[in-house]
């Protein structure tokens, strides 16, 4: 009796291609994420920089800076959380923004999870 071969891509490309696939699909959320913590780093040198030129800025100002700086997603998704604090006699305003990041891949988390930037600035 004389075996087929018909198939055998098939069955090599199911073995072969669900690794690759997820292989391509984790880099792609890899440099998503990247993407997005450089954009979130970016939005924070724009309010270092606005902070370190005026020292009295609102903080609603300072907020509306890193809103308008953030190109991807929903900039109304950006926790940011200001703070102050005094090391040495120095005083610091500090900034902390969050953002929730779900993953294009289904299965891997059970949610989302947050990129976080954080800066303290010297007022002084």
């Amino acid at each position: 009796m004389k075996r087929s071969d018909s198939g055998t891509a098939a069955v090599e490309f199911a073995l072969v291609g669900l690794v690759a696939i997820t292989l391509f699909l984790g880099i792609v959320e890899f440099g998503r994420s990247l993407y997005m913590r450089n954009a979130m780093y970016f939005a924070m040198d724009l309010a270092s920089r606005k902070i370190m030129t005026n020292a009295t800025v609102t903080n609603t100002d300072v907020e509306t800076a890193i809103r308008g700086a953030i190109a991807f997603g929903d900039s109304a998704s950006l926790l940011i959380t200001f703070g102050t604090e005094s090391v040495n006699g120095v005083s610091f305003r500090t900034i902390l923004i969050r953002y929730p990041i779900t993953l294009l891949i289904p299965g891997l988390t059970n949610g989302a999870f947050m990129l976080a930037v954080n800066r303290r600035i010297p007022l002084t």
